[in-house]
C-alpha cells in the first residue's frame, strides 16, 4: 500500500512537470511574433530583344572595268639640239619618230607634259637652223622678231677695242679706266644697259641705253669682260667672221666665254668686213650669211643684229639683212629713236678714246625721254 503510494505520488509529480511544460509552450507560441521574412521585390532588367531589322544593303555599284593604259615608252632621242646656247634633251616616245620636248624646257603652257618640238618653235616663232655639216639643230628664242615699242629714245654707243695696248689706231682703244668710269657713270645715275632683244619690253626700263663693241677685238675678252662682269653691265659685241682667232683678234673659245658670261650678246659683223654698199645680192648673201652660220656655231644662239662694217650700206644690203636679222646698225647718226630710225638704220653714238666723261653724259641723257 505504501509503495503503491509512492509510485503515485512519483507519477503525479511527473504529469505535473509535463503539465507545466506543455503550458508553457502554448503560452510560449500565442506570444512570440510571427516574423515574416521580407524579401524585397527582385528588380528584374528586362533587355529588349535585339531588332533585327534587315541590313540596309545599298545596290552594288557596278562600275566598268578600269583599263590601265600602258605607260608610254619615252627614251631620248639622241638627237643634237642646241636651245638658246645650251643643249636640250628631246625624246621619242612609243617609237614614234617625232621629236619631243619638255614643254617645260620650252617655256610654253601646255596640259601635256612632252610636246612636239618643230610643231612648237613653229607655233612660237622661234629662229631655227638645222646644220647640214653636223646635223645640229639650232633654236633661239631671244633671237624671235617683235614690234618695237614707239618713240622711246636709246642711245646706242659704239665703241672697238678697251685697252692701254694701242697697236693701231689710238681713238679706237678707250682706256680701261675711262671705261670704269663710264660703266659706273651709267649705274649711279640709274641708266639701264640692255641688249637689242630687250627692245621688246623697253617699257620696263626707264633710262634705256644700248653699248656696243665693234670687230671682236681680244681686248674685249681680257679688259672688257672683267669690267662688265664687275659691275653687272649689259653689252653686245660684233665679230667678223673671217678674222675670229686672227692677231688681235678673240679666238672662238673666247667668243664662246663671253657669249656664256650672261652679259654679252654676241652678233655680225660681217664675214670679211668689206663695205657693204658695192656688194651685189648674191656676195651679200655670202657675207651675212656665214657669219650668221659662224656666229650660231659658235655661240650656240643665231644672231638677230647686223652692223655694218665702216657704216656702208645699200638698199640691198637692207634687203638680204632683213633674211638674217632683226636690227641693221650705222656707224654714227646721233640717237636712236625707235620710231624715227629704221630698225635696219640704227644710229650710234661713237666713243672714243677721247670721249671725256660730259661728253658721255650728253651721249646718254635722253634715254628714255
Amino acid at each position: 500500500m505504501k509503495k503503491l503510494i509512492v509510485f503515485l505520488s512519483v507519477l503525479l509529480a511527473m504529469l505535473s512537470t509535463v503539465a507545466i511544460l506543455l503550458h508553457f509552450e502554448i503560452i510560449g507560441t500565442k506570444t512570440k511574433p510571427v516574423t515574416t521574412p521580407t524579401t524585397e521585390p527582385t528588380q528584374i532588367t528586362t533587355t529588349a530583344p535585339p531588332t533585327t531589322e534587315p541590313p540596309t544593303t545599298e545596290p552594288p555599284t557596278t562600275e566598268p572595268p578600269t583599263t590601265t593604259e600602258p605607260e608610254p615608252v619615252i627614251e631620248e632621242s639622241g638627237k643634237a639640239v642646241i636651245y638658246e646656247g645650251a643643249a636640250l634633251n628631246t625624246y621619242y616616245i612609243d617609237g614614234d619618230e617625232t621629236l619631243m620636248a619638255l614643254a617645260a624646257d620650252l617655256a610654253v603652257e601646255s596640259e601635256e607634259e612632252y610636246v612636239p618640238l618643230l610643231e612648237t618653235v613653229e607655233e612660237q616663232q622661234y629662229p631655227m637652223w638645222e646644220d647640214e655639216d653636223s646635223g645640229i639643230l639650232y633654236i633661239t628664242p631671244s633671237a624671235k622678231p617683235f614690234e618695237i615699242p614707239e618713240d622711246v629714245n636709246v642711245p646706242v654707243l659704239m665703241y672697238h677695242a678697251v685697252s692701254d695696248n694701242m697697236w693701231g689706231i689710238n681713238e679706237l682703244f678707250v682706256s680701261p679706266s675711262d671705261m670704269e668710269k663710264q660703266l659706273e657713270y651709267l649705274l649711279e645715275n640709274d641708266y639701264d644697259p640692255i641688249w637689242f632683244q630687250d627692245l621688246s619690253h623697253v617699257e620696263d626700263y626707264d633710262k634705256p641705253v644700248i653699248l656696243t663693241f665693234d670687230d671682236g677685238y681680244d681686248d674685249n675678252y681680257t679688259e672688257l669682260l672683267p669690267l662688265l662682269e664687275k659691275y653687272n653691265v649689259k653689252a653686245t659685241v660684233f665679230v667678223i667672221g673671217s678674222a675670229i682667232g686672227k692677231s688681235h683678234k678673240m679666238t672662238e673659245e673666247q667668243v664662246k666665254a663671253i657669249s656664256d658670261s650672261g652679259l654679252v650678246s654676241v652678233q655680225s659683223h660681217g664675214y670679211t668686213h668689206h663695205d657693204m654698199d658695192v656688194m651685189g645680192e648674191e656676195e651679200l648673201e655670202y657675207e651675212l650669211g656665214e657669219t650668221w652660220r659662224i656666229v650660231t656655231r659658235i655661240t650656240g644662239k643665231i644672231p638677230s643684229v647686223l652692223c655694218y662694217p665702216t657704216g656702208r650700206y645699200s638698199s640691198t644690203t637692207i634687203e638680204v639683212a632683213k633674211r638674217y636679222y632683226n636690227f641693221g646698225l650705222k656707224m654714227n647718226g646721233g640717237l636712236y629713236n625707235t620710231s624715227v630710225d629704221d630698225p635696219y638704220e640704227v644710229s650710234r653714238y661713237y666713243v672714243s678714246r677721247y670721249t671725256d666723261i660730259y661728253s658721255f653724259g650728253a651721249f646718254v641723257s635722253e634715254a628714255g625721254k
